[in-house]
């Protein structure tokens, strides 16, 4: 009995310290855990490193945003300020621009409508026909309103220049110009035009027309229909 006391003891103590064996080979104690711990640390500490700084370039970035908007929102005020001065303005009532009617206007009181015809123009080849101002327009008058028209059918001559001139007190010419083609065709071409020019004080009109002479149908019409 006392030998299988102590073989039972032997046995039993054999097989607790090959359990022990087996349990300290199966859960070792970790290798580099202060090493990974340290490398967790910097690991939080670069993110909340890299949070802080998202979140500055966002404020940021919010505050330069109102900022423009801002300055957009005081833009688009100015030009609306700008647009109700303008409209402000073009709605102004026409008498406040101008008189309120051509009988209070001194420029157009000056303005003294007529019609009083004087003659054609020459046929062509520097040709010159001198026209008197009547009585009709006063000496007072500064400008006299001429309307001159040529027509041309179907005559011979080629191109015209039909000359109106007056001439000032120091002997200087004032003049326009019709222009006119003579062919033989078969229709009627027409120019004319209305001019003001100086009131001379010699009271004449000089008619020119530079050119082959016309010959065929035409007519011409020179004639004052204002003053002032």
């Amino acid at each position: 009995m006392k030998l299988l006391r102590i073989w039972a003891s032997s046995a039993l103590s054999g097989m607790l310290a090959a359990g022990c064996a087996t349990l300290e080979s199966e859960s070792p104690p970790p290798v580099g855990q202060a090493v990974l711990e340290a490398r967790l640390t910097a690991l939080d500490t670069r993110l909340a490193a890299l949070e802080r700084r998202i979140v500055e370039q966002r404020r940021e970035q919010w505050l330069a945003l109102d900022q423009s908007l801002a300055e957009v929102g005081r833009d688009i005020q100015g030009a609306r300020k700008s647009v109700a001065a303008l409209r402000r303005k073009v709605e102004k009532p026409a008498a406040a621009a101008r008189p309120a009617s051509a009988a209070t206007d001194p420029i157009w009181k000056a303005y003294q409508p007529i019609d009083v015809p004087l003659g054609g123009f020459p046929e062509g080849g520097g040709k010159q026909a001198v026209y008197p101002i009547p009585v009709t327009v006063p000496d007072s008058a500064r400008e006299i309103l001429l309307y001159a028209q040529v027509a041309t059918g179907y005559v011979e001559g080629g191109p015209h220049r039909f000359r109106v001139t007056t001439m000032l007190d120091d002997g200087r010419e004032v003049s326009f110009y019709l222009y006119a083609t003579g062919q033989s065709q078969g229709g009627w071409g027409y120019n004319s035009d209305n001019v003001w020019l100086p009131m001379p004080k010699n009271r004449q009109l000089i008619l020119q027309a530079e050119g082959k002479p016309f010959f065929g149908e035409w007519n011409s019409e020179v004639r004052i229909i204002a003053y002032r």
